[in-house]
């Protein structure tokens, strides 16, 4: 994808949000440590590493209010400003941090800033970018910052070898710089439309109420729309229930340094999101959404079949980190389709209505999931074993490729199902 091929719109926001993730490599790549150095440096226990994989999600459902606000807003700019002094630059304090709840308190504030930037982002790209290369952009854009997450990642496993509690500078500096990447995003102008709704104040009432009636009214009118979160939640189900457990097993059960970790969750894992996101970016815009989501989580069936018999062959010496390292190179592959979806897929079903009050629908879904799948996961780790958490996951995983793919069969020709303004993919 070639800048000279864009319009002078397009090619500075593309500039714009490559920088942005060229700073925000350093969140990726706490996103992907976070659990492990929860584990192994402040000791966490099961549940504390099950609220904190509840904090995401939870913090994502607040998203549908944040996106009414960022909608009604006439300087929207200023709201990546706002996520990134809240959400980021309190990191900061991880200098002084010395407990797991504290912990648990500045991964909450990073999270919820991220419900909000999340949508506003969408609204970039919907506004600015071309349909016929927006994924393919966001492709470029994710490979930029997970690139720079790739060797953050492995620099920090390194460093925490060295001196485990440097955990704590990790954290300053990813609030700083995670700031950074936010004032970036503020520098976007966004090509609002030319004719906008008048823009009353909402009293509490409204500020509270609307967006659930909102949701309910969209989800309703829009079946196709609808149909995609109803995938997602089945695939979130399976992928959120395995994220306490995974630490357990490979600090617990497999005794893994820090740099073994990050190197198969951290560096392994992204590979294929990395190589492969551009190119899986170009196939998403070709595709029909339901069809590529199909794809997507078939394979990712893999990867918890993978731990299972990664568990059954525990006792040999090296074997069960090898399969590991397999079932993340197999999971970097499948979440580079699963990344692409989750972002793009709701600017799909917008067609030309606000893609941020869609995407923040979609970001609000897994904070009802988010409920739900960590203490599911706990309880079976509880009454069952390590084991079936990924059996169990699998079999969601399963179920939400075929209903995708079922979705996809009914919907691939009924036009009118399709919201005004995009062609249907096939």
């Amino acid at each position: 994808m070639r800048l000279q091929n864009m319009t002078p719109v397009e090619r500075k926001t593309t500039i714009l949000l490559v920088a942005a993730a060229l700073f925000n490599g350093v969140i990726l790549s706490l996103g992907q440590t976070q659990d492990i150095i929860a584990r192994k440096a402040l000791h966490a226990k099961d549940w504390q590493l099950m609220l904190m994989t509840m904090i995401w999600p939870v913090a994502n459902f607040f998203s549908v209010w944040w996106a009414r606000v960022y909608e009604r807003s006439l300087h929207k700019q200023r709201y990546f400003l706002i996520a990134g002094i809240i959400g980021r630059l309190t990191l900061v304090y991880g200098i002084w941090l010395v407990s797991m709840n504290e912990y648990l308190v500045l991964l909450g504030l990073l999270f919820a800033s991220n419900s909000l930037i999340v949508p506003a982002q969408n609204s970039i790209y919907q506004r600015n970018i071309n349909p016929s290369r927006r994924a393919g952009v966001f492709g470029i854009v994710h490979s930029v910052g997970i690139a720079v997450s790739l060797v953050l990642t492995y620099l920090a496993g390194r460093l925490l070898d060295i001196r485990e509690d440097s955990f704590r500078l990790i954290l300053v500096v990813t609030g700083i710089v995670g700031f950074a990447s936010a004032a970036i995003l503020a520098l976007v102008k966004i090509q609002e439309p030319m004719v906008k709704r008048e823009r009353r104040p909402l009293n509490w009432k409204q500020l509270l109420l609307e967006p659930v009636g909102g949701t309910l009214r969209l989800l309703k009118e829009n079946k196709p729309f609808a149909a995609f979160e109803r995938s997602f939640s089945i695939y979130g189900m399976g992928f959120i229930m395995m994220q306490p457990i995974i630490p357990i097993y490979l600090v617990d059960r497999l005794q893994l340094t820090y740099t073994a970790n990050f190197l198969a969750k951290g560096i392994v894992s992204q590979l294929g999101l990395l190589l492969l996101s551009p190119l899986i970016g170009k196939l998403h815009d070709r595709m029909h959404p339901f069809r590529f989501m199909a794809a997507a989580f078939g394979l990712l069936m893999v990867f918890p079949l993978l731990f299972v018999v990664s568990s059954l062959v525990q006792g040999e010496a090296l074997l069960p980190v090898v399969i590991v390292f397999v079932a993340y190179l197999i999971f970097g592959v499948a979440m580079a389709g699963v990344n692409i979806t989750w972002n793009m897929g709701s600017i799909y079903f917008a067609g030309d209505e606000d893609a941020s009050i869609y995407q923040s629908v979609h970001v609000t879904m897994t904070g009802i999931r988010g409920l739900i799948a960590p203490v599911l996961g706990y309880l079976v780790l509880k009454l069952f074993s390590l084991t079936m958490v990924f059996v169990v996951a699998a079999g969601f995983f399963l179920a939400a490729a075929l209903i995708s793919f079922r979705d996809y069969r009914r919907w691939k020709t009924t036009v009118g199902q399709i919201p005004p303004g995009l062609p249907v993919k096939q």
